[in-house]
């Protein structure tokens, strides 16, 4: 029986420091992404995953509008945004 628990036991701590380590910071992660969505504005300013800075205009279901020039609005899937950068676009 101590031998079964013996070679059982580090297979239970690695799965557990997978969980606290990468799936636990993961959902958190995915967690704030999805409320910082939810909290954009119109005039917002957001940076795209490919790097593109731009100023939010609207959400529809699981896509965004961002204005990426004067008068480009472009359609991003809504998990495409990294980050929305503080203060309004003048």
């Amino acid at each position: 029986m101590m031998d079964i628990f013996t070679m059982v036991f580090p297979f239970l701590i690695l799965i557990l420091a997978l969980y606290f380590f990468i799936i636990m910071p993961q959902q958190r992660e995915e967690k704030r992404r999805r409320e910082m969505i939810q909290k954009l504005q119109r005039g917002d300013k957001v940076v795209t995953e490919s790097g593109i800075v731009g100023t939010f205009l609207e959400r529809r279901d699981d896509e965004v509008i961002i204005e990426v020039s004067a008068g480009v609005p472009v359609r991003f899937k809504a998990w495409a945004i990294r980050e929305a950068i503080n203060g309004k676009k003048n």
